[in-house]
Parts: structure tokens; C-alpha cells; sequence
């Protein structure tokens, strides 16, 4: 008996992009570089993991059938062939694959094909219906004159994903708000994941009292914050999720519909379903502790500035032209604002702008990456640096926005 499934490719590869990020890159154990695909009723389930990060998605109201063999009328042969010649076809379509014995045995509707590969392929193909077929341990990809012979895993050894909902602790969000404050955040989370910093190779998602959610990240130089006040009813303990996790769950918010999410908690995992797209993202939470991020933010401050976020932008990218990311000088004095850099391949770059400060003039130095990521989430026309000295943190807002602010110490003047 063979299993037939007819699912459109648009949906298909929607889905397989949200879970791509779930599936594990190194690993001894190969059914983890794959996708888990199970077939119940009129619906095609699809799980990915990598043991820390999980991802359980739905495509509602595919066909599915059990078939004797591959129609006939999917393949147009330049010229007719006889019956004998039609039956060999059909044949040789899983040749070397059919094992009587197995197919007594009887078969479950899933399997698990290597992630990368199929990603390619149904990426690439060129027709929206898309037919499976699954014969034992091999499935079959068809689409209009398309088709790919696949070696499919064992189902049984893939891990198991149970998420649990528990009422009590459910927390809504709305998606766009959500990924806002992600995105916000996620670029100053430590790259590096040695045991020593894994308290820093994620965000920290801090719930307190009154209905705040914080979500703050930080590398060492430099912490990012972003605050959501939201109605809470209980506020859970606050916890840490890895950066590879963060990413998986930001890379299926951008790619969902959903306006509400849905986030539970139950102690040492956290599951986020989006109801309108059928999918389901659990993530184990680090256990580890997150710094104590209160007492980096600056309290006093030396000078505070305020210019235009846009025009302030393009002036350091011309400038960080000669800087070749070593070092970007700010002098700030009267109402003028200077950035200068230089290296020994480019030369010297100068440019003034014009300024409000209030406070003590200063020369200080940046790293010119840091301050550009700074300045592309301000998402305000202005922009306010607070500096406390040249050798200590400065607090870089939005101007008329207190949910986000970004903290960057500054380099020694060369």
C-alpha cells in the first residue's frame, strides 16, 4: 500500500521556512536534521527540533489517500506506450524499494526526510500542487513533471514534542507588538556560547508586578532593553531563552498572520502558540542567571544630547567610511556635534551636525558598529545620548519613547 497526500506548495514552503531555525545544524543524531511530517484526518503535521528549541506547525484540508500504485495520468510520455511498457513504469518508480514482508507489517501515514534537501526542493519546484508519496522507507515528490526519490528516517526515533498549555499560565500578546521588542533586542545577545557565557547567549525575559515585560540583551559592551506594560493577571517568573531559540521564534513571527499570541509557561519550558496559523514553538529555558541589568543603567549623566535619528545616521555611515570599524570620535561643543574617523588605508573623514545639548562639551570615541545598531532601532526622528563620562556607560532613547533604551561603553580614544 502506498500513501498519497496532495498538499499546495505556497502553504508547504511558508511552513517549512518558520521551521527551518528548529532544526539541529551538528548532531550525532541524523533524525534531528530532519523534518517529521504526520499525516491525521485532512491534516498534515510538521515538527522540527534541535532538543533546546521545538516547532509543531499544521496545513489544514490537504487530500490524502491510500493508493495500489502512482496514477498513470501523472506522467505525459512522448509517445504511447503499451500496457506492458505502462506497467513497467509504474514499477520502476520505487524500484528496489518494495519489501512484501514490510508492507504486511502495515504502515503509519509520517516520516522524516533530511531538512535541508527538502527545504531545496520544494523551494525550487514551479507548480502550487504538490503530490507525496510514501512507500516504505522512501517518499516520492511530484510536481508536474518534477520528481524526486527521497530516503526518508525512521519516525519513531524522532523525540517526541508534548506541549502544555496550562490555562493558568497563559499570557497574550500581540504579534506585531511582540516582535517589535525582539527584534529590538536580539542583535546585542553574545554570539559566543561557551559554558562561561551562556548567561549572555540569549534574552532575559524579565516579568514584573503592574504588568511589565522586559526583554533585555547584552554582550558585555553593550545591553539593550525594550519594556511592554500588558495586562497580567499572574505574573510568572521571569526566565532566559537562548539566542538560537530567539531566533526560531522571531523568524515565525515574521512569518506569520496571527495578530495574537499566546505564550505558557510551566517552570523550564515556554511554548508560544499562534492560533491562526496552527503553529506551536516550545523552547527550553537556560538555566542560568541573567546579570543584574538594573544597576548597569547609568543614573547621572555628564552630557545629554539631542539630534535628528535620520540625519545623525547617514553622517556615521559616511564617516565610518575611513573608520574600517575600529573607532568613530564624538566631539560634542556648544551646539555642534563632530564625528571624525580615520585609518591608514582610507585616510580622514570629518563631518559636523548640528546639535541640542545640555551639559559639559566632551570628546568621546564609539565603536562605529555598535552605534549604527543603536541608531537603526531608535524608530523616532530624534535621538538622545546621555554620556556619564568617556570611560563609562552611555544611554542612547528614542526621543518621547521610554520603552527602549540602549546602553554602550565607549572605547579609549586613540
Amino acid at each position: 500500500m502506498i500513501y498519497k497526500l496532495q498538499v499546495e506548495r505556497s502553504k508547504l514552503n511558508s511552513l517549512l521556512d518558520m521551521a527551518s531555525k528548529a532544526v539541529a545544524k551538528k548532531t550525532t543524531n541524523p533524525v534531528l536534521s530532519g523534518f517529521k511530517f504526520s499525516v491525521k484526518d485532512d491534516e498534515l503535521h510538521l515538527y522540527a527540533t534541535d532538543l533546546q528549541t521545538a516547532f509543531h506547525g499544521v496545513i489544514k484540508n490537504i487530500i490524502f489517500e491510500q493508493v495500489e500504485k502512482i496514477s498513470d495520468d501523472l506522467f505525459e510520455p512522448a509517445n504511447e506506450n503499451s500496457e506492458e511498457e505502462e506497467a513497467e513504469t509504474n514499477e520502476v518508480l520505487f524500484e528496489n524499494t518494495i519489501d512484501e514482508n514490510e508492507a504486511k507489517k502495515g504502515m503509519k501515514p509520517e516520516f522524516v526526510v533530511d531538512a535541508a534537501n527538502f527545504i531545496e526542493i520544494i523551494k525550487n519546484l514551479s507548480f502550487e500542487n504538490i503530490d507525496i508519496y510514501l512507500e516504505n522507507k522512501n517518499i516520492k515528490v511530484i510536481a508536474g513533471k518534477s520528481e524526486f526519490l527521497l530516503p526518508t528516517m525512521d519516525p519513531d526515533e524522532f523525540p517526541e514534542i508534548v506541549p502544555n498549555k496550562a490555562e493558568e499560565g497563559i499570557i497574550r500578546f500581540e504579534r506585531q507588538k511582540l516582535l517589535s521588542m525582539i527584534e529590538r533586542v536580539i542583535f546585542c545577545a553574545l554570539r559566543d556560547s561557551e559554558n562561561m557565557s551562556r548567561n549572555l547567549n540569549g534574552v532575559y525575559w524579565d516579568f514584573r508586578e503592574g504588568g511589565y515585560l522586559t526583554l533585555v540583551a547584552a554582550d558585555g559592551y553593550r545591553l539593550a532593553l525594550s519594556e511592554l506594560s500588558m495586562d497580567i493577571l499572574n505574573t510568572p517568573p521571569s526566565f532566559l531563552l537562548s539566542l538560537k531559540s530567539m531566533e526560531e521564534l522571531l523568524n515565525v513571527l515574521k512569518g506569520s498572520k496571527t495578530e495574537t499570541i499566546e505564550l505558557f509557561f510551566d517552570g523550564s519550558r515556554v511554548l508560544f502558540f499562534l492560533d491562526n496559523d496552527n503553529i506551536e514553538i516550545i523552547l527550553n529555558v537556560v538555566d542560568a542567571t541573567f546579570p543584574d541589568y538594573i544597576r548597569i543603567i547609568p543614573q547621572a549623566f555628564k552630557t545629554k544630547v539631542i539630534t535628528s535619528t535620520d540625519l545623525f545616521l547617514k553622517v556615521l555611515k559616511r564617516v565610518s567610511i575611513a573608520a574600517k570599524n575600529d573607532q568613530v570620535k564624538m566631539e560634542i561643543k556648544d551646539s555642534i556635534m563632530e564625528l571624525t574617523a580615520k585609518s591608514p588605508e582610507v585616510g580622514l573623514a570629518v563631518e559636523e551636525l548640528e546639535i541640542e545639548k545640555e551639559g559639559e562639551d566632551i570628546i568621546i570615541a564609539y565603536s562605529p558598529k555598535y552605534l549604527r545598531e543603536a541608531i537603526d532601532h531608535i524608530g523616532t526622528s530624534e535621538v538622545e545620548f546621555n554620556i556619564t563620562s568617556e570611560s563609562s556607560q552611555t544611554m542612547i532613547k528614542p526621543v518621547g519613547d521610554d520603552s527602549y533604551m540602549y546602553i554602550v561603553m565607549p572605547v579609549r580614544l586613540k
